[in-house]
């Protein structure tokens, strides 16, 4: 825990004494410091579970493991705000970069993250992951926030009154999460060592960690994003892909990094679970937030508008997040629903038009459509 709790001191240093080296290398400083933190979290969070229900403790996770990604789309937004214009109401570059990063960071966690997790599960064990009695809260709260996204893209905006909505849907998430009766987890390696201390130490212990990892996270958000941004520009990136899924590709490395660390140590219902409680911290906190900060930084109380590109992003994000319930609501989880997300994925990255987005959109819902009349189907066979 010390050794990787210094891979952050770097960052610190740098950061604070204002000392800048090429950008690749300063991407793999601030990227260390932040797999140092994401380590530090996945420990403590695994402790906490003695304290709290392993539900509360794995919301609050992945709330600090999102941290990254909070930063960037805070600096994101206020430069939108910045450059907005109330009267004419015209959407600015500033504002499409808002909805890119925050769009496409959420079909990066699907993606890639719960691939990852289910697919290094099966190659362990050759064997479907078994989720049943678990993760009913968190589908039930990304099944509501998937269809507020939906509403977000026929209203063109992120109206204020849904902002307000969203935001209040996270805080009832984690009220209800805090309920649950808290058990015995199956602890191992530090985060065993964490357990077997007393109560107050232990604590102690774990309230450290979690303050430490979400400083250093903090500290290197930004400028492991900047240095990444320049890395990419000198390979001649778009902005757009690089406010989409290069940015993103960075903020959202903690949570995924947790997940498959779970994942390793056989614990993929906490992996995945923690990557399920993410996105829905990000489809309800995440979007939410983006209108307050954008508020702020124009100077009045305003809805965020979208233009076309923008809305049928949001689609798409929503259309990603139906097929990825579909595919865990069974909660018997092969590799063929890991292969499905991923495969999906990585095709639809190449195609940025608005039309070809469309195109996917359909796609998703078609596939979402066909596994429900097929999961259907075999329930009624099981009865007949």
């Amino acid at each position: 825990m010390a050794g990787l709790a210094c891979l952050g001191m770097p960052s610190f240093i740098m950061v604070f004494g204002g000392i800048h080296f090429h950008p690749i290398l300063d991407a793999f400083i601030f990227g260390m410091g932040i797999v140092g933190g994401a380590f530090l979290i996945s420990w403590a969070a695994e402790a906490a579970q003695l304290d709290v229900s392993a539900s509360f403790a794995i919301a609050i996770l992945a709330l600090i493991a999102i941290l990254p990604e909070y930063a960037v789309e805070a600096v994101l937004a206020w430069d939108a705000g910045q450059s907005y214009d109330a009267a004419s109401g015209t959407i600015t570059v500033e504002m499409e970069r808002v909805a890119a990063n925050v769009t496409g960071a959420n079909r990066l966690l699907v993606g890639l993250g719960w691939s990852a997790v289910i697919l290094i599960f099966w190659l362990k064990r050759r064997t479907s992951l078994n989720m049943k009695g678990a993760m009913g809260l968190e589908i039930l709260m990304l099944s509501v926030a998937t269809a507020v996204t939906f509403l977000i893209f026929f209203m063109q905006q992120v109206h204020v009154i849904v902002a307000v909505a969203l935001i209040s849907l996270y805080l009832v998430y984690l009220w209800l999460s805090s309920t649950k009766e808290s058990e015995e987890p199956e602890l191992m390696g530090p985060s065993l060592a964490i357990g077997e201390q007393s109560k107050l130490t232990r604590r102690l212990i774990v309230l450290a960690l979690f303050a430490y990892s979400a400083f250093v996270i903090l500290v290197a958000a930004e400028p492991f994003v900047h240095a990444l941004v320049e890395t990419g520009r000198d390979f001649g990136i778009s902005d757009f892909l690089l406010i989409q899924w290069i940015a993103p590709l960075a903020s959202e490395s903690p949570e995924i990094i947790i997940a498959v660390l779970f994942s390793l140590r056989a614990n993929p219902v906490a992996g995945l679970t923690t990557l399920i409680s993410a996105e829905v911290n990000q489809l309800t906190l995440l979007v939410g937030s983006m209108v307050g900060i954008f508020s702020l930084s124009v100077g009045e109380i305003l809805s965020f508008p979208l233009n076309n590109m923008q809305s049928v992003e949001f689609l798409l994000t929503a259309a990603v997040s139906v097929l990825a319930i579909i595919l865990v609501l069974p909660r018997i989880i092969g590799w063929k629903s890991g292969m499905i997300l991923l495969v999906l994925f990585l095709a639809h990255l190449p195609f940025t038009e608005t039309d070809q987005r469309l195109l996917f959109t359909y796609g998703y819902l078609a596939i979402a459509a066909v596994l429900i009349v097929y999961q259907l189907y075999r329930k009624y066979l099981s009865k007949n």
